[in-house]
């Protein structure tokens, strides 16, 4: 696997994953739109957006959400938009890639360039930048950001997206909201097949109206 090592460590972002999930663990449920987060929350999340250089998510939350991952009007900079999508399916209507920020859209070298072509065309300041051969090489994406002065990344999903960034450790905080509501069978939060786990460290609880947020460190 790709790794850049200076001293013996590990260069790239220190990355922070935020997310919401019912009392019994659960993100979501297939066909179905759950909100979780509320207006406090929101705004804690529109304040987490606004400290960081880059905010991350996966083409499905584009495509299943249509967010458009703006900043506070009041933040020093916009944060730059990375967008995680390996066939390159992004819609050319989506909202993340309206207005002037600065916008990544990642994929993989199997990515058809009729599409790339056209979304290079839409605006300045859209970007595609290819990672990997048959899927999006996420380490290789953390040093390619880190060399363009990314310092701190809000990873927002999905769920596919989340996982994959925990399992190769690349993950260094989380921010998990828990909203008072059990919905029974539906998505996990984390469910990986890899067999090693992963270790956490509570730094802080937060309360948001009867909504929770735990804080946490990642182990190294």
């Amino acid at each position: 696997m790709f790794k850049i090592l200076f001293g013996g460590f590990r260069v790239q972002p220190h990355v922070i994953l935020n997310s919401a999930m019912s009392l019994d663990g659960q993100i979501g449920k297939k066909g179905q739109q759950i909100v979780f987060s509320n207006r406090i929350d929101n705004y804690r999340v529109q304040e987490l957006r606004g400290s960081v250089d880059a905010v991350m998510v996966d083409v499905e939350t584009i495509i299943k959400d249509n967010p458009d991952l703006h900043a506070p009007s009041a933040a020093e900079k916009a944060p730059v938009k990375v967008v995680v999508d390996k066939n390159c399916e992004i819609p050319l209507d989506s909202k993340v890639l309206e207005g002037e920020d600065e916008v990544i859209i990642v994929v993989a070298a199997t990515a058809t360039k009729s599409r790339t072509e056209k979304l290079t065309k839409l605006r300045e300041r859209i970007e595609v930048l290819t990672s990997g051969k048959n899927a999006v090489n996420l380490e290789n994406l953390l040093w390619t950001l880190y060399e363009r002065r990314i310092r701190k990344i809000l990873l927002e999903g999905g769920r596919a997206l989340n996982r994959r960034m925990l399992d190769e450790g690349l993950v260094d905080e989380i921010y998990l909201t828990v909203a008072p509501m059990l919905i029974g069978e539906g998505l996990n939060f984390y469910e990986s097949k890899e067999k090693q786990k992963i270790e956490l460290n509570l730094e802080g609880i937060l309360q948001y109206g009867d909504q929770v947020v735990l804080h946490y460190h990642v182990k190294k």
